[in-house]
């Protein structure tokens, strides 16, 4: 269990800078906690006090706006699986969530503690990565509430290192809607559930009217370096392009050499790059009812 000298649940935003403002003592912001479990220390070596802001509903709410929805930090796991407007809107994030761990900790995780634990791996980064989601972050300065956005693409600096400030908290992450679109979500670790992941990426596809050529393609994956990555060039490749198996195993031969910067199992993690975008294409394809079919001869 965790152990914690203190405990304290702010009940809005100004309570909780109210709180980090005037405390002497070192403390911990959770929401679920989940990650904080999984590197339980000793005894004696906690912070003092465990900051809970589950309670904000500032962080909790779930917005959609003029062509784009709003997750509140506290969003938890659990939430991609049921609410129909998440389901509807960021469909990509119901593929992702279905391998998150098991119900019980879906019920607790959070979006918001998903990115900030910085996770090279983290099972919800390569989804918000590929739908270009922006990070809302708040501060407190000179007393007064500073607002800030942070491109997912650049929020994770490296293992468990963030581009948040001090004193700087997540509040909601932002992204397009994606009605429309086919989703996968691909992972390997030692088990496919209940496990870290080893490599998982994510794959959202968008064919034209004709169903015939790549409207919008993205892709982003995890574990292969320091912190996730969009494969952009195979992006744009396929952008434009005819919709076609012969395509998309060619494509293929354009993933960079130098894509995996991981130390570990650098060799398998590339077989897996390979695998996993060749069915991750044709899983996406496959949802919006596409078949890849073989390019017609002249």
């Amino acid at each position: 269990m965790l152990q914690y000298k203190n405990y304290y649940m702010p009940g809005s935003e100004e309570e909780l800078f109210r709180f980090m403002e005037s405390s002497e003592k070192t403390f911990d912001i959770i929401s679920g906690g989940t990650d904080l479990y999984a590197k339980e220390k000793g005894p004696g070596s906690y912070t003092d006090t465990a900051v809970d802001i589950s309670g904000i509903a500032e962080f909790s709410a779930i917005r959609l706006n003029d062509g784009s929805v709003a997750m509140g930090a506290n969003t938890r796991i659990q939430q991609f699986l049921e609410e129909q407007k998440l389901i509807e809107n960021v469909p990509i994030m119901r593929h992702a969530a279905i391998y998150f761990a098991d119900q019980q900790i879906r019920e607790i995780a959070t979006i918001g503690g998903n990115l900030a634990n910085a996770s090279p791996t983290g099972d919800m980064i390569p989804p918000l990565m590929a739908m270009d989601a922006v990070i809302h972050a708040v501060r407190k300065e000179d007393g007064r509430i500073c607002r800030r956005e942070i491109p997912v693409s650049d929020f994770i600096e490296g293992v468990g290192k963030t581009s948040l400030l001090a004193g700087e908290v997540i509040r909601s992450v932002v992204c397009p809607i994606f009605k429309g679109y086919g989703c996968a979500f691909k992972k390997v670790g030692l088990r496919r559930s209940l496990c870290i992941s080893t490599v998982n990426s994510a794959f959202l596809v968008k064919a034209d009217k004709t169903n015939q050529y790549f409207q919008d393609v993205r892709i982003a994956f995890g574990g292969i370096g320091p912190a996730p990555t969009r494969l952009k060039e195979i992006e744009n490749r396929l952008k434009g392009e005819r919709i076609s198996r012969e395509l998309i195993l060619k494509i293929a031969e354009y993933i960079p050499n130098d894509i995996v910067q991981s130390r570990s199992r650098r060799e398998y993690r590339k077989i897996v790059v390979r695998n996993f975008l060749l069915a991750g294409l044709l899983e996406s394809l496959a949802e919006i009812d596409i078949a890849a079919v073989e390019t017609p001869q002249a």
